[in-house]
C-alpha cells in the first residue's frame, strides 16, 4: 500500500482493509483509562485530578439542562469602549466596567455571557462521558446524552449570525464565528464518542445527523486558508468525521490541498517550529488546536506526526524568557510556560523529550490531558534555555548570557495578527522584565487599535508619528562567539525612503544597542523604550503641556515631561529592588520625553521613554544594563 495513497484517502483506505470505524472513544482508549486509573492509585497528583473531575461531572448530574434559547457572541466584544478593560459579569444581563464603573446592559455583551454557557456545555458533556468511563455509572452517560440530545433539538434553530449579528459564512450557530464553534463542536464530539455505544440507534442518529454532521457543515462552508482558525476547523470537522464514519470529512479535513492538516504544518510552521503569526499566544493556540485531529487519526491508523510538526513543541521553549514567560510580540503576547503544560504532557508521554518534560512539570498537573496522557512522573530542573538562540525563518532571536536576556523581532510581519514593530526589542535581567512589549487587548474596543497595534507603543522607532509599514524584515548579521552574541538586522520600506537598521551586542550584563536610521530627506525620528518601573534621568524635565500627537498612539501618552539633551545622559527604571539603566550618547538637538502609557492590562500605566531627533541620518546607542542595589551606580 503506497504512502502517496495514505497521504490521498486515508480514511478510504482504512474502511477498505476493514478497520473498526469510527473507532471506540476517539481521543482515548480502554487501555489509557486503566492507565489512567492506576496512576491516580499510585500519584497525589493523578488521584486530585480525577477527583476533580469525578466532582465536576457530579455537580453537571445535578444541575438541569437548560440551554439557551440563541447563539453566543464574540467574547472580543466584552470590554468597555472607553478603557479598554474586560468587563465583569454582575449578571447575565449587567456588565460593569472595572476601571469607570460603568455598566453595560443588552446585546452583544448578553450575548457574549452565553458564549460562556454554551462552553460549559460542552466541557459539561466531555467530562460526563469522562466520569461515565472511568466509574461505568450509567447516570453520567444519561446526563451527558440530554445535553447532546439538546443540542441536537436546537441546532438548526439557533440562527446563523457572525460577530456582527448577520447571517453570513464564517458566523456559527451557537457561537459567533466558525473558529468559536469548532472549540465549541471538539468536545461535544469527543462526549458524543465516550458514550455512543449507550445510545439507542435512534439517538446516535439524531445527534449525528441533527447536531454532528449539521455544525460541521456550517465550518466547512467557511473556507480559509493557513491560517489558526482553519487548523481548529479542520480538527472540530475531522473529528466528527471519525466520529461518525464520513471519510470526505476526514479527507477533507486532513488532506484538502489549501486549507487541510498537512498542508497547515508544511506551510504554516515555520523552518525553526514558530507558527508563521510571529504570536506565541496565536502559537500556542495552533498547538491546542492540532492536537486532536493527530491524536483522533493515530488511533484510526493515520499517522500525521512528523518531525514539523515536533518543531512547534521546542519553539516555545526557544523563546522563553528566564522566568518562563513570553518575550510577547504580535497579537495574544503569549503566557508562561506554566501553561503550556497540559501540551506537553502529551508531548513528552509520545515523544519523551526532556526538555518537554521539564515544561509538563511546571504545571501543577492537574489536566485532563496529564491523567488520560501523562506519564507518573516527568523531568524535573530547568524549562528554559541558557545558550542564544536565531529562529531566522520567523525572523526572531533571543540574545542570552547569565545576566541578560534580549529578544527581538525583525523577520515576517505575521498577517492579519502582526504589528508594526520591526526591530522591536523586549529585555529581561536579574528576574525582572525590561523593555516589554504590549501584546494586545481584546480586539472589539478601539484602544487595540488607538494604541497595542501603533509602533510607538513599541521598543523601536517611529518615522514623523507614523505606522510602520506591514512589512518583512531582514537578518544581516548574527554571531555567537566566546559568551557574546551579536545581531544585525534590516527593515527596509518599513517608511518610504527610510532604512532602519539595528545592531544589538549582549557581553555579559552589557547590552549595547545602536539603531541607525538612514534617508535621503528629514524626518522624526523617535526611539521608544517601555518599562514597567519608576524612572528617572540625568536630564532635567518640565512638564509639558497638550499630547505629543492626535493619532497613531501617541494621544495615549500622558504625564509627558520634556528636556534637551546634547551630551551623553543617562536614564534609569527602578524595578522593585534591581535597577535598569540606559546610558545614552548624546547628539545636538536631541529631545527627550517622558510619560506613561497602557500596558499588557489596560488598566495599569507603564514608563516610556522617548528620544526624538529631526535629520536625515542619525544613529541612537544606548548602553542597557541591569544591575541590583549593591553595584547600582547613581547620577551617571
Amino acid at each position: 500500500m503506497c504512502m502517496a495513497m495514505v497521504r490521498l484517502c486515508p480514511a478510504l483506505l482504512l474502511l477498505a482493509a476493514g478497520a473498526a470505524w469510527p473507532a471506540g472513544y476517539l481521543l482515548l482508549d480502554d487501555e489509557e483509562i486503566r492507565a489512567a486509573r492506576a496512576k491516580a492509585e499510585r500519584y497525589a497528583w493523578a488521584r486530585a485530578t480525577l477527583d476533580g473531575l469525578l466532582r465536576r461531572a457530579g455537580e453537571a448530574l445535578r444541575r438541569p439542562v437548560e440551554l439557551p434559547a440563541r447563539g453566543g457572541q464574540w467574547p472580543h466584544w466584552y470590554s468597555c469602549p472607553q478603557d479598554g478593560v474586560r468587563l465583569q459579569t454582575i449578571s447575565p444581563t449587567e456588565h460593569q466596567c472595572p476601571a469607570c464603573k460603568r455598566i453595560y446592559r443588552g446585546d452583544p455583551y448578553d450575548a457574549v455571557v452565553l458564549y460562556g454557557v454554551h462552553s460549559q456545555y460542552s466541557r459539561a458533556a466531555r467530562e460526563l462521558g469522562l466520569a461515565y468511563r472511568f466509574t461505568g455509572r450509567a447516570e453520567f452517560a444519561a446526563k451527558a446524552r440530554e445535553i447532546l440530545l439538546g443540542y441536537a433539538d436546537r441546532y438548526r434553530t439557533y440562527p446563523l449570525h457572525d460577530r456582527f449579528g448577520e447571517p453570513k459564512i464564517g458566523g456559527g450557530r451557537v457561537m459567533a464565528q466558525t473558529l468559536d464553534e469548532s472549540v465549541w463542536l471538539i468536545p461535544v464530539v469527543f462526549a458524543y464518542s465516550l458514550i455512543r455505544d449507550t445510545l439507542a440507534d435512534a439517538d446516535r442518529g439524531r445527534i449525528e445527523e441533527e447536531l454532528l454532521r449539521p455544525a460541521a457543515g456550517v465550518i466547512r462552508e467557511h473556507r480559509m486558508g493557513i491560517h489558526n482558525i482553519q487548523c481548529w476547523k479542520n480538527s472540530a470537522v475531522g473529528l466528527v468525521g471519525f466520529a461518525i464514519g464520513d471519510e470526505e470529512l476526514v479527507r477533507e479535513a486532513i488532506d484538502d490541498a489549501e486549507r487541510g492538516f498537512r498542508v497547515q504544518i508544511e506551510k504554516g510552521v515555520t523552518a525553526e517550529g514558530l507558527w508563521w503569526e510571529g504570536s506565541l499566544g496565536y502559537h500556542h493556540y495552533t498547538m491546542s488546536a492540532l492536537w486532536p485531529l493527530v491524536e483522533a487519526a493515530r488511533r484510526a491508523g493515520v499517522e500525521l506526526d512528523s518531525l514539523r510538526y515536533r518543531s512547534l513543541y521546542d519553539a516555545p521553549i526557544a523563546l522563553a524568557l528566564p522566568n518562563g514567560d513570553s518575550p510577547g510580540f504580535n497579537d495574544s503576547a503569549g503566557s508562561n510556560l506554566r501553561a503550556y503544560a497540559p501540551l506537553y504532557e502529551l508531548a513528552y508521554a509520545r515523544w519523551r523529550k526532556p526538555e518537554h518534560g521539564r515544561v509538563a512539570a511546571l504545571g501543577s498537573r492537574d489536566s485532563i490531558e496529564a491523567l488520560l496522557y501523562g506519564v507518573g512522573e516527568v523531568p524535573q530542573g530547568p524549562a528554559t534555555p541558557s545558550r542564544s538562540v536565531l529562529l531566522a525563518d520567523a525572523g526572531f532571536a533571543v540574545l542570552r548570557s547569565p545576566q541578560v536576556t534580549a529578544a527581538v523581532r525583525f523577520g515576517r510581519h505575521g498577517g492579519g495578527h502582526g504589528h508594526p514593530d520591526k526591530l522591536n526589542l523586549v529585555t529581561f535581567g536579574l528576574g525582572r522584565a525590561g523593555g516589554i512589549d504590549p501584546g494586545s487587548i481584546n480586539y472589539g474596543v478601539p484602544l487595540q487599535q488607538e494604541w497595542y497595534r501603533t509602533t510607538i507603543a513599541h521598543n523601536t522607532v517611529s518615522v514623523d508619528g507614523e505606522l510602520q509599514k506591514n512589512v518583512d524584515g531582514r537578518l544581516l548579521d548574527w554571531a555567537v562567539k566566546d559568551g557574546s552574541t551579536r545581531l544585525e538586522a534590516l527593515a527596509e520600506g518599513a517608511y518610504d525612503g527610510v532604512v532602519l537598521r539595528r545592531t544589538l551586542t549582549l557581553d555579559d550584563a552589557e547590552l549595547r544597542d545602536r539603531f541607525e536610521c538612514a534617508s535621503e530627506n528629514s524626518h522624526t525620528y523617535d526611539w521608544a523604550f517601555h518599562v514597567p518601573g519608576k524612572l528617572s534621568t540625568s536630564v532635567r524635565l518640565e512638564p509639558r503641556a497638550g499630547a505629543l500627537g492626535e493619532v497613531n498612539g501617541y494621544q495615549h501618552i500622558r504625564s509627558l515631561l520634556h528636556g534637551q539633551a546634547d551630551k551623553d545622559w543617562w536614564a534609569h527604571f527602578d524595578l522593585d529592588g534591581a535597577r535598569l539603566v540606559l546610558r545614552v550618547k548624546g547628539e545636538p538637538g536631541t529631545e527627550i520625553f517622558t510619560g506613561d502609557a497602557p500596558g499588557r492590562d489596560p488598566e495599569e500605566r507603564v514608563p516610556v521613554l522617548i528620544i526624538r531627533r529631526k535629520a536625515a541620518r542619525t544613529v541612537f546607542e544606548v548602553t542597557h544594563r541591569f544591575e541590583s542595589p549593591a553595584d547600582a551606580k547613581t547620577g551617571e
